[in-house]
């Protein structure tokens, strides 16, 4: 992280206004600006006058409501309000649309987004986009392919003339002040680099978006006290993870996306527009430095999105590296940094009660090493709070609510009202894979009683410990002699992160309950993470798929010696060769 945020004092700063993204969940307060800002101009820099979006056609509001009642009621409801039978297990909670109150728009603060009946047009259609594309990190699913052009033009007709109750789109007292992204000179972009990086870096704590997002940009500031205009639980957004930025339409580390944000703001939430309190250029520093945040590969390359997770591109292979001598035990090691990693995408464990409808870590980094005697294990991942357990404290076991369709006491308003527990990752191996034929698996969650599991997890009170699983119904059975065998190395939580390093060695006498590890063997892999603070113990947790371990084989000295061998031995041959056509030529002149 830029060297400016790491000097924040946050006792010296003061809240404005907090914020927090549906789209890139910028949560700021603007104290004060420079630059070309016009205060007397009835419009900022590069905003222009719209007008008002023709009335659809009765037909296709009839149409719509065919189709809403049924693809969309059972999110958001019968009358539009966000409280379908499946609200209450969604977190955001999805959109009432009584009050006319969208996030993502290319108008101004406050203003209704874009919508034409007719014109189903890229940057002109805000609600037409929202549905084709879906709004990543959310529950709203993308539906182009499902729904064609036409339907979705007609379900946003039933919805914006129907379920939108406190305002109306043909109501031509509403004003239409657009965001004109093609208006070059207007709204002239900065160049993405290390200038505007750094410049970035310096406004976002001049703006106080640390006080929201956290000193090094992962949300963590201010994740319990921020509210959305229903009154419900909302956090600030990890910059981390630009593919979970709502409004990316499957483009995450497009800037202009971030740019947009800043400038119009996210209605419904605490993230203001900056378009009146910025300069377009401030603007586009930020959004560069908050790109760069985005997570990227080792050459600092934007990492390849799955457009139909919208999430990046998982390898279920994670490969341990063999290393002579000591694995480093400082996770900043350059070894450590230069070693490759897998990227583990986490879901809510919904089979079994007390079930994670709302799963707050949705991956986790994971790398590995290993040497003649041991294989060790890195785990980072990004946590909004630190939840520990203080010592003598006991909790009870946390049990399932039944869901509430109505606001008070359901899981989106108590999201952070749970009993702390403690937060833990932990990593599953079948205890006997060689006697596994591929593809048979244990089961997933803690294996079953003929395939038992060799389960290792850590928890924030400083504890590792190897447990025995034989089902999902069953306690886990701690095996103490194992526990010894294993090693916590580091178990750090610095600014929203989680970093744990775990050792073992690879062999061990219990040969029935310890996973043995052996070279160029794909081993079935599951990892699992507990938030604490949001009531995740036991089965409420967030689970893995199915991955594969693999010490990679060492890369036998032969293989290192003979290409340096061979490459000399063409040197000399070649020098050899030219030596003799140049004596030769001397022969015949002379």
């Amino acid at each position: 992280m830029n060297r400016y945020l790491s000097n924040v004092s946050r006792k010296g700063l003061l809240i404005a206004v907090f914020a927090v993204a549906g789209g890139i969940g910028a949560g700021i307060a603007v104290l004060g600006t420079s630059g070309d800002v016009s205060a007397d101009s009835a419009m900022s820099p590069g905003f222009i006058k719209g007008t008002n979006p023709p009335k659809p056609d009765p037909k296709m509001i009839e149409e719509g409501k065919k189709i809403y009642f049924r693809k969309c009621v059972w999110c958001h409801g019968v009358d539009g309000a966000g409280d379908g039978p499946g609200a209450d297990r969604l977190w955001p909670r999805p959109r009432n649309f009584n009050a006319g109150t969208f996030k993502i728009r290319h108008t101004a603060s406050g203003e209704l987004p874009l919508f034409d009946p007719t014109k189903p047009t890229p940057g002109q259609n805000d609600l037409f986009e929202t549905v084709t594309h879906g709004l990543p990190g959310s529950a709203m699913p993308p539906w182009d392919g499902i729904l064609t052009e036409q339907q979705r033009l007609q379900v946003l007709s039933f919805v914006t003339m129907q379920l939108v109750k406190d305002r109306k789109f043909d109501d031509k007292t509403e004003p239409v002040t657009i965001l004109n992204l093609s208006d070059k000179d207007a709204i002239k972009q900065v160049a993405y680099g290390k200038e505007s990086i750094d410049k970035g870096a310096k406004l976002v704590v001049d703006k106080k978006c640390v006080e929201c997002h956290g000193t090094d940009g992962r949300g963590d500031g201010n994740p319990f006290n921020l509210k959305d205009d229903w009154g419900f639980p909302i956090q600030p957004a990890d910059w981390h993870k630009c593919w979970n930025f709502r409004g990316s339409r499957q483009d995450p580390y497009k800037i202009e996306t971030i740019f947009r944000t800043m400038s119009t703001g996210v209605n419904g939430t605490p993230m203001p527009s900056f378009a009146d309190n910025t300069t377009v250029e401030e603007r586009w520093h930020i959004a560069n430095f908050v790109n760069s945040l985005c997570e990227r590969d080792l050459a600092g390359n934007p990492l390849p999105i799955d457009l139909q997770s919208d999430k990046p591109k998982i390898n279920f292979v994670v490969p341990s590296g063999y290393i002579e001598g000591e694995i480093p035990a400082d996770p900043n090691d350059k070894k450590w940094q230069e070693r490759t990693r897998r990227m583990v995408g986490m879901g809510g464990q919904i089979t079994h009660k007390p079930r994670n409808f709302v799963n707050r870590i949705d991956d986790i980094w994971v790398k590995s090493f290993y040497n003649k005697k041991e294989i060790a294990f890195l785990f980072q991942w990004d946590d909004r709070s630190k939840s520990q357990v203080a010592s003598g404290v006991t909790v009870t076991p946390i049990e399932e609510a039944p869901p509430k369709t109505g606001e008070e006491n359901s899981i989106a308003a108590k999201q952070n009202k749970y009993e702390v527990y403690n937060d833990a990752v932990a990593i599953q191996f079948p205890a006997k894979w060689q006697e596994i034929t591929p593809p048979e698996k244990p089961r997933y969650l803690f294996g079953e009683e003929k395939r038992h599991v060799d389960l290792w997890k850590w928890e924030a009170d400083g504890t590792l410990t190897a447990y025995t699983g034989s089902g999902w119904d069953k306690p886990l059975d701690d095996r103490m002699g194992a526990t010894g065998d294993l090693k916590l190395v580091k178990g750090e939580f610095k600014d929203g992160q989680w970093t744990v390093l775990m050792k073992r060695a690879l062999q061990t006498d219990d040969k029935d309950n310890d996973v043995q590890f052996e070279t160029g063997k794909y081993i079935p892999t599951v990892f699992f993470v507990w938030d604490g603070h949001n009531g995740d113990a036991g089965l409420k947790m967030a689970v893995s798929a199915f991955y594969y371990s693999i010490l990679e084989p060492p890369v036998p000295i032969e293989a290192k010696i003979y290409p340096v061998l061979l490459a000399v031995g063409m040197i000399i041959a070649e020098g050899w060769v030219l030596r003799r056509r140049a004596n030769k030529k001397k022969e015949m002149k002379s």
